[in-house]
């Protein structure tokens, strides 16, 4: 008996200093520890499209759950209304292009008084020919650059709205190379570096990586590295910070925590701003900090599927 109590004490003792610091993790986790906003932003428009499950390339890792996140920090930290946030998951050409048709329609409405952030998360490409830079949708394949949203494109929309500020985080890369560091279909084998296309006075874009690297994933998080650490800035924020002090953050952190994830491979974030810009980097996400917090229960497994019910035999 005296044997049995002690192997049952070393065993308990065991599954606790194993389990315990997985449970102080997921406290701390950005996808369950939420900061909440006593305060509603009605002046701000989001669109989010997370593309992961693509039918002619292979997916982007946890591409989905980034876009998921982000919305409940646009809606929990920074207040911003769930009518106000149009979130597109597999997204089609047709059903990117909506969303920034979308955008627009609803910023004019507030002429000019209104402000938009625009997250991508999933697959970019390049024109091997022209150096631009695509964004692709889950129905395009990276062999043709007709089928996909090109960030020239997309800057020159988003120069015509009627906004006071537009923020733009893009966790894509466009050298050809996947989040697994491996190549597009269409690539030659080699990385591309694409040029940075223009952007409007009113726009700053927060590109994951520059040149010819890869927008790694952070597997232990199920996040992009790049999105993962805009997260956490945020929740340690309360949402209230500048874009300085997340850009001097997030590029911080990506650019060590990816060369110790990927073997000494190199991630640098890429802020593109125009250079009538001056003070984008005075630009806050909340004008509050939110004070309290929430924790966001997330499912970790797939419910199993019911039984099938099959007919009785019967007899002759």
């Amino acid at each position: 008996m005296i044997y049995m109590k002690k192997f049952i004490f070393s065993l308990s003792a065991a599954i606790m200093l194993t389990v315990c610091p997985l449970l102080a993790r997921a406290q701390n986790n950005v996808d369950t520890k939420i900061a909440v906003n006593s305060s509603t932003d009605d002046k701000t428009f989001v669109v989010i499209i997370s593309n992961e499950n693509y039918k002619h390339e292979e997916s982007v890792p946890f591409a989905k759950n980034d876009g998921e996140v982000f919305k409940v920090y646009c809606q929990k930290t920074l207040g911003i209304p769930e009518d106000h946030i149009r979130f597109a998951p597999d997204a089609t050409l047709g059903e990117m292009n909506f969303a920034i048709y979308w955008l627009g329609n609803m910023l004019n409405a507030f002429d000019g008084e209104a402000r938009a952030i625009v997250y991508y998360s999933g697959h970019g490409m390049p024109d091997e020919n022209g150096k631009e830079a695509y964004l692709l949708p889950v129905d395009g394949f990276s062999q043709m650059t007709e089928g996909a949203l090109s960030t020239k494109n997309l800057y020159s929309k988003l120069k015509e709205m009627n906004s006071r500020n537009i923020m733009v985080f893009l966790d894509a890369c466009f050298s050809g190379a996947k989040r697994d560091g491996k190549m597009l279909a269409s690539s030659r084998g080699v990385a591309i570096r694409v040029k940075n296309d223009p952007v409007g006075d009113n726009t700053v874009v927060f590109s994951a990586a520059t040149g010819d690297e890869t927008a790694y994933p952070y597997k232990s998080q199920k996040h992009g590295l790049f999105t993962y650490y805009v997260l956490d800035k945020m929740q340690k924020s309360g949402g209230y910070t500048t874009l300085g002090e997340l850009s001097d953050y997030v590029a911080q952190q990506v650019k060590r925590k990816a060369v110790v994830e990927n073997n000494g491979k190199s991630q640098t974030l890429t802020v593109i701003a125009s250079s009538n810009n001056n003070g984008w980097r005075n630009w806050r996400f909340a004008s509050t900090a939110a004070k309290k917090f929430e924790n966001r229960v997330v499912a970790t497994s797939t419910p199993a599927p019911a039984p099938v019910q099959r007919p009785a035999p019967t007899t002759p």
